[in-house]
């Protein structure tokens, strides 16, 4: 199972954190463009843009 992370709230957008491994994993960086996808009503899908 994934884990668990919280959005907050930066002006009029929601940040959510992605835990670091997480990201190491997937190789996302600082600057890397991200895709985020309605997968079914309660998730989404992530993708990244390189």
């Amino acid at each position: 199972m994934g884990k668990k992370t919280k959005a907050r709230k930066s002006g009029s957008s929601l940040i959510m954190t992605i835990p670091a491994d997480i990201a190491e994993l997937m190789g996302v960086k600082e600057g890397t463009e991200l895709e985020l996808e309605p997968f079914t009503t309660n998730s989404l899908q992530l993708k990244v843009l390189k």
